[in-house]
Parts: C-alpha cells; sequence; structure tokens
C-alpha cells in the first residue's frame, strides 16, 4: 500500500528538498539516504518524487545495512566510510530526536527539521532547528553554503 502511494506520487517532497539536493550535486558534494527503512521502499521513494537523475546521484544506506539501528551511530559512519568522507565533515538533515542522536553520536552537524510527527522530540543538541528546508523568497531558506557553515559550528561548539 505505502509502496503504491509512493509510486502515484500522493506522497509530497517536503519545501526545499529538491533544490537543496540540486545545491549538492552541483557541487559534487557526496549525498545520502540513511535510514531504518526497507530499501525498496526508500528507493521508490526518492527515485519517484526526485527523478531519475537526481536518484542516480544518491548512495543508500538502509534496513539492516547495520545491525544497531538509530540512535546508535552505526548507519551515519557506515556512510561516512563508504562515501569516504570523515564523520566531522559531515552535515546530516534529520527530522526525529532519535536521527539526530545518531548523528550526534556519530560526531556529525545535524540540521532537523521539524515535522508533524516528531515536533514534540528534544532537538536542543541539534546545530540548527527549523521548519523546513524553505525556498528563496518564502521566509527561511537553508542553503548549501548554511549547511557547510554548520561543520565549522559543530567543531568549535
Amino acid at each position: 500500500m505505502f509502496q503504491e502511494l509512493i509510486a502515484s506520487a500522493v506522497v509530497p517532497l517536503r519545501s526545499g528538498v529538491l533544490r537543496i539536493v540540486d545545491e549538492a550535486i552541483a557541487a559534487n558534494v557526496p549525498i545520502a539516504v540513511c535510514s531504518t527503512s526497507n530499501e525498496a521502499a526508500v528507493r521508490t521513494l526518492v527515485e519517484t518524487l526526485m527523478g531519475e537523475e537526481r536518484y542516480g546521484k544518491f548512495a543508500f544506506f538502509c534496513g539492516d545495512a547495520v545491525p544497531k539501528k538509530k540512535p546508535a551511530p552505526d548507519v551515519y559512519l557506515l556512510a561516512a566510510e563508504k562515501l569516504d568522507v570523515s564523520p566531522s565533515g559531515c552535515v546530516v538533515i534529520e527530522d526525529s530526536g532519535i536521527g539526530l542522536q545518531a548523528a550526534k553520536a556519530a560526531g556529525m552537524a545535524c540540521l532537523v527539521t521539524k515535522s508533524t510527527y516528531t515536533g514534540g522530540d528534544d532537538f536542543s543538541s541539534a546545530d540548527r532547528v527549523v521548519d523546513e528546508l524553505g525556498e528563496p523568497g518564502s521566509g527561511e531558506c537553508v542553503t548549501l553554503d548554511n549547511l557547510q557553515a554548520l561543520l565549522g559550528a559543530a567543531t568549535t561548539a
């Protein structure tokens, strides 16, 4: 059922996601999806909502890629290792307290986008918390430069 909803594009992307992905791709920044969800569902979601070209730029670390799930840092550490990036050079965009805990335990900067499902979670350890990534001219608009600035802030905090 969920796979069918995804394939029919009923599940929309949040504001700013495509823009920030496009900025990362244009700047040759490695991008990955790290999820405890089923890999087939995650891949379908990304390909359907972002298109084949963007989909091809992502690395995927899903499902049972690691034995310990979030809030353990394992999935993020695996992604950093496979992408050949130091954990301190990674910025994670999360929407849950458990994901935030995992990112911080991995030694990574983390921006949280609040969601209706996780709005009550504790995000006090996040490097930045926003309602959404946003679009230019729509109030708050998180850019790739903003995310890269979190790297310096996370190491000096």
